[in-house]
């Protein structure tokens, strides 16, 4: 079997990529840190998803609205045909 060289140089790169890589992510989380505390402090009262939404049925929208109350003549109108069939 053949020895193998000392492998000092590879050693000494993955060292260095390594410590750069914990500075980035030592930079990245300073910056999350300063952007976070530089933050407006957020409303805890209510979440903008759903304000303004109010418990109970909801209004059916125009377009449904429109088709339900088409729906309610026609409905009308044939009890009206069936009255004077009568």
């Amino acid at each position: 079997m053949a020895n193998r060289g000392r492998p000092t140089q590879t050693k000494r790169q993955r060292e260095r990529a390594r410590l750069e890589r914990s500075k980035m992510k030592d930079l990245r989380r300073a910056e999350a840190r300063a952007r976070r505390e530089a933050a407006p402090p957020r409303p805890t009262d209510h979440d903008p998803d759903i304000a303004g939404i109010v418990p109970g049925p909801q209004e059916l929208p125009d377009w449904q609205r429109e088709f339900f109350e088409e729906e309610q003549k026609a409905k009308e109108a044939a009890e009206l045909e069936e009255g004077k069939a009568e």
